[in-house]
């Protein structure tokens, strides 16, 4: 894999690739994997003194793999897939211990609690590190498998998608499940350092993408702000994501398994199993998609920096099931889209994602003036004193207007700029903006 250069920062990321190989079952592989896996565990267990040792002084996986290197139940076992288990197998020992410490150690009212148990098997994938593979062609693969009871090389074609030149393959995970058999593969590549945010805010001109999320009709609002270093700032540019056949198809789907629940009375293992994977099935793919969208408009207009509200304690509301359901997908989906973003914007061109406090971004004008909120802008004075929740428009008794989205994305990106700009000022080219 890389090494670490100046000036450069690492981003990793992996891709997926079908196994094509008939005749050849890598279950056997897997389950002799797990066995090690097991084995190593116990020993740690029964001797976690070798972890507090570093590894440069024959400690934590080295320790246990001098311990056994003449045990006949690892007698033949393939030296990088054995380093491989004994990794995992303190990774789950550590895991296991931390919980039961945190039981040893636990108040009084939770005395009753029983401690947490020991796995007594494991479904670990088996990791290919060098030397266990071999002649990878972006094609074809020779993997060392066991065949029988007897390890061989045996060459594998694979299905996968395109990888740039800028991205680097390491060791594969083979991953074995019912639906077959996969290779995962890690991929690193280098990225220009930036410096952090407040890095790219000292130069002598940024642009800041501000997101504001609803979860009726726009998924996303966009704005584009160009600040200089006297904290002067323009709007250069604005886009609207809806959402609405996707919400549309969503409480189809909620309906139809509610009706379906209230029929039965019932709800057993994989009730309306084919609903449910469509359902999130769709939902994971349209987050995908609004991020490569909201990535894409941010790079289009050159911006550096992308920034979110911080909405973390969105709950849905009670009442009936469907309503209630819709409302926790598009919860989810808000902070999916979050992740995505951040992951790849700062991938695939080096864009930093920040989020800030919402506190008055809907109810605030960019120039911290309260607003009146409605869905017609009003025609008199008199009429700017009532404020309705998740309306359209905005407008303030100075002549400012504007949809209230855009206004809020101006609010959230001015925020994030706030952060290391003592003087922000927004100039419009006009109120009606």
């Amino acid at each position: 894999m890389l090494k670490r250069q100046k000036g450069f920062s690492i981003v990793t990321k992996s891709v997926k690739a079908k196994l094509l190989r008939n005749g050849f079952d890598m279950t056997e592989t897997k389950v002799a994997y797990n066995e090690v896996v097991h084995f190593y565990f116990l020993l740690v267990d029964s001797d976690p003194d070798g972890l507090s040792i570093p590894v440069k002084e024959d400690g934590g996986w080295r320790c246990y793999e001098l311990k056994t290197q003449a045990h006949p139940f690892i007698e033949g076992f393939p030296s990088p897939l054995k380093r491989a288990a004994i990794r995992q197998a303190i990774g789950a020992w550590e895991s296991w211990n931390t919980t039961y410490q945190k039981w040893v150690n636990r108040p009084k009212k939770m005395r009753h609690h029983r401690p947490p148990v020991q796995p007594r098997m494991f479904n670990f994938n088996p990791q290919y590190d060098s030397g266990m593979w071999k002649e990878d062609d972006g094609f074809s693969i020779v993997l060392k498998i066991l065949v029988g009871g007897t390890w061989k090389w045996v060459k594998h074609f694979y299905q996968c998608t395109d990888i740039s030149a800028e991205w680097v393959k390491g060791s594969p995970r083979l991953q074995v499940n019912k639906q077959g058999f996969w290779l995962v593969f890690p991929l690193e590549k280098y990225v220009p350092a930036t410096g952090g945010i407040k890095g790219v805010m000292s130069k002598s001109s940024f642009r800041t993408c501000g997101i504001d999320m609803d979860l009726d009709k726009h998924i996303a609002i966009c704005t584009i702000l160009e600040t200089n270093d006297r904290g002067d700032t323009t709007e250069i540019a604005r886009h609207f994501i809806n959402q609405s056949s996707h919400v549309a198809r969503r409480k189809r789907d909620l309906g139809q398994i509610a009706i379906l629940m209230g029929k039965t009375g019932i709800v057993s293992k994989d009730f309306a199993k084919s609903f449910w994977d469509r359902l999130s099935t769709r939902e994971v793919e349209y987050g995908r998609a609004v991020s490569r969208e909201i990535v894409e408009f941010a790079k289009y207009w050159q911006a550096e920096i992308i920034s979110f509200e911080h909405l973390g304690n969105l709950r849905p509301k009670r009442g009936k099931y469907s309503r209630r359901s819709n409302q926790k997908r598009a919860y989810w989906l808000k902070g999916k889209i979050y992740e995505q973003v951040k992951r790849i914007a700062y991938q695939d061109y080096a864009i930093l994602t920040t989020r800030v406090n919402p506190r008055n971004t809907s109810r605030l004008s960019p120039w911290d003036e309260m607003v009146w909120r409605g869905n017609v802008f009003p025609a008199s004075i008199l009429e700017y004193e009532e404020y309705q929740f998740g309306a359209p428009l905005v407008a303030t008794i100075n002549g400012y207007k504007a949809h209230s989205g855009i206004n809020a994305a101006r609010n959230i990106a001015l925020k994030a700029i706030k952060r290391h700009l003592l003087s922000v000022k927004l100039d419009l080219k006009s109120p009606e903006q």
